[in-house]
């Protein structure tokens, strides 16, 4: 890859050691052009906007993309489906995510008005909608429950993730509770005990060297 844009090569650096979500170069060309221009705006945002405490193309690729990439992974996410993310900030990995697959209804969730006004910036920029739509809303935990706004865009809702909004724990029954499926994104920590592993995809952050997890988990079956 030959490219001036700094955002682009962070990205192309990422991919390279997670994966590329589609084969096709010409394909990726142009997904990661996509993605850059997202980063790119959220560090224009970022200097008036409290987004993100990352700084530099490098940081900021890494907060919004890199686990993104890992979640364009189909045993992660699966083909057309709907995901609801809950706390979306700056829109890492779920914008990002929405932007790599093109196949999926994304419904993203933040409580701060001005953060949901920079989502809906990009998604205006990258001609994401109505496949993608920026709410502003909140989860609770105790009464977890789909907001009105996003149910009438997802009727049905395949799965649902998070990051560094709940505690993976208090997350994985939070998740369940809003769709049949959930996300859990970790550092860390283990993962929930008694549940339902449909997969897991370990993986280090190229940058800040970091281990990371992403387990998919599904509701128990109920017998008939």
């Amino acid at each position: 890859m030959s490219t001036a844009d700094p955002f682009e090569t962070a990205i192309e650096r990422l991919a390279e050691a997670l994966g590329r979500p589609v084969s096709d170069d010409a394909a990726w060309s142009r997904l990661r052009a996509r993605v850059a221009r997202f980063t790119r705006l959220a560090s224009e945002w970022n200097q008036h906007l409290d987004l993100t405490a990352a700084a530099g193309p490098n940081d900021i690729a890494e907060v919004l993309v890199a686990d993104a990439l890992v979640l364009a992974r189909p045993e992660l996410v699966n083909e057309g489906e709907a995901l609801l993310d809950v706390g979306t900030g700056a829109g890492g990995p779920a914008l990002a995510l929405a932007i790599l697959r093109e196949d999926l209804s994304v419904a993203l969730l933040e409580p701060k008005g001005k953060r949901v006004a920079f989502l809906r910036t990009v998604i205006g920029a990258l001609d994401l909608a109505p496949r993608v739509r920026a709410h502003e809303g909140r989860v609770e935990a105790k009464k977890p429950s789909v907001p009105p706004t996003v149910a009438a865009q997802l009727p049905r809702i395949d799965v649902s993730c998070a990051r560094a909004t709940f505690e993976p724990r208090v997350w994985s029954d939070v998740g369940l509770a809003l769709a049949p499926s959930t996300l859990v994104l970790l550092a860390q920590e283990s993962v929930p005990e008694g549940r339902s592993v449909a997969a897991t995809v370990r993986y280090t952050l190229p940058f800040k060297g970091a281990p990371r997890q992403i387990v998919r988990l599904d509701r128990p079956r109920t017998s008939a």
